[in-house]
Order: structure tokens, then C-alpha cells, then sequence
């Protein structure tokens, strides 16, 4: 961990004035470290407004992509609602990532060059770009130009072909039930009571209550105790939807 202000105040007030004023510089340098939250010289950097924060881009990666085929529908809203949520943005943050929503579907060269600045500067973030990118292109079946925007973007990232397949199975819709991409909101909380969780439980918890429910339901633990054959054939079938229900929670978290 760097205190970026706390650094620079040590060399500047030693270079202006020696020892007792570095130390002046330090302290209220981490002062102000530690009222930013700043950790790393990137911080200080996306402070200054010289580098798109990760939600910024996001959100106007979203925006782009969600206009990349045509008309922006309430599906694309009802999304981007939701990665708000996921990612626990208060309201004034709320209010931000809609902005930025509305300024990317217009975006284009200049937004892109901010985007291969973030992929070159938070690569470990990449992968989570596009999952949630993916998730905005599979919501309406009419998405050409939006796969070629993913696909690029994808290139620059420098994720390879099978990755960004795993990434598009992820969310694709499923013909033959008709269902949306995303899951409605009903659909989660009923995830998350199955679980016995709230639908805005941290990830640990969701995670600790998956592993109870399963191990409670867990075959070789019921054999042991009795169980008839009826019995266990209800427990598999309890595991399949426990395991349903976390899998719903698990994207709607972006769980790992």
C-alpha cells in the first residue's frame, strides 16, 4: 500500500523547508490519504479526474451497447437498475452511472480510447467489464453490431475466444422457455429466500448459507441417517433448486 499524499507531502516539505516541515507535509498528506481513501497512486490519479473510474466506464459501456442495435427499451433500464444495486451505489452515485449510461449510447472514438486506458490500467477488471456488457447485449435477440462492439473490446482486453464464448453462454437466453436474460426481481427474492438470505446479503453470507443448504440436503448424509429412496429423490431434487437459487444470486452479486 502507497499514501500517495502522505509521499508527497515528506518530499516537498523537505525540499522546501527540511525535516520538521516533511513531517508536517506527511501528516496532513495522510490526513487527506485517509479522508480520500486513497491507497495507491491510481487513486489519487482517478481523484483528479485524469482516469475513468470503473463504474464510469461501465456504465458508458452499457449505454453503448444498449443503443448499439437500435432503441433503448425498459429491459436496458431494468439492467442497468440492477448493476446500480449489485454494486451498492448510493443515490447521488445512482444519479452519476445513469449520466454516464445516457452519455455512452452517444459515445464513440473518444469513449474508446478512455476504455483501453481502463483495460490497460485495471486489466484484472476486464473480465467483469464485459461480463456485465454481455449481460446488457443478450437482454433483446437483435444484437449484431452489439457483438462486434463486444468483440472488439474483448481483442483489447486481451481476452481469447474461449473466454468470451464462456462469457456469452453465461447469459445467453434460452429459446425454448422464452426467458429473459435477466432475472426478474420476484425470481431473485425467491433465490434468496430459498437460501435464507435477503437478496441484498453480502456475498460471504450468500456463499455460508449455499454451503448449509447444501450440506443439509447432501446425500450420503441422509443415507446415513435412514432416509427412504422417496426421501432422497426429494432431497436431490431440493439440491437442484438450492443450487438454481444460488446460481441466480451469483450473477445478480457477480459472485466469483
Amino acid at each position: 500500500m502507497v499514501w500517495p499524499l502522505t509521499l508527497l507531502g515528506v518530499v516537498l516539505g523537505g525540499f522546501i523547508a527540511g525535516v520538521p516541515t516533511a513531517i508536517l507535509g506527511g501528516v496532513l498528506g495522510h490526513a487527506l490519504d485517509r479522508h480520500w481513501r486513497l491507497a495507491r497512486w491510481s487513486d489519487l490519479l482517478l481523484r483528479l479526474g485524469m482516469r475513468p473510474g470503473f463504474e464510469q466506464m461501465l456504465f458508458q459501456c452499457l449505454g453503448r451497447v444498449a443503443k448499439a442495435d437500435g432503441r433503448v427499451t425498459e429491459q436496458h433500464l431494468q439492467l442497468a437498475r440492477e448493476l446500480m444495486q449489485q454494486y451498492r451505489l448510493n443515490e447521488g452515485q445512482r444519479l452519476a452511472a445513469m449520466a454516464d449510461f445516457n452519455t455512452g449510447k452517444a459515445s464513440g472514438a473518444a469513449m474508446e480510447r478512455r476504455l483501453r486506458r481502463v483495460f490497460r490500467q485495471q486489466p484484472q477488471r476486464s473480465a467483469e467489464l464485459l461480463d456485465g456488457c454481455w449481460r446488457m447485449a443478450l437482454v433483446q435477440p437483435r444484437h449484431g453490431e452489439a457483438l462486434q462492439l463486444l468483440e472488439k473490446w474483448a481483442q483489447w482486453a486481451g481476452l481469447g475466444r474461449a473466454e468470451q464464448q464462456r462469457l456469452r453462454q453465461r447469459h445467453q437466453r434460452r429459446p425454448a422457455s422464452g426467458s429473459a436474460a435477466v432475472p426478474t426481481t420476484s425470481r431473485l427474492q425467491q433465490a434468496a429466500t430459498l437460501l435464507g438470505v435477503e437478496l441484498n446479503s453480502s456475498p460471504e453470507q450468500i456463499k455460508r448459507a449455499y454451503r448449509r443448504m447444501l450440506s443439509r440436503y447432501h446425500p450420503d448424509k441422509l443415507v446415513a441417517s435412514g432416509a427412504s429412496p422417496a426421501e432422497l429423490a426429494t432431497a436431490s431434487e431440493r439440491v437442484h433448486q438450492i443450487q438454481q437459487a444460488y446460481e441466480r444470486l451469483r450473477r445478480y452479486h457477480g459472485i466469483r
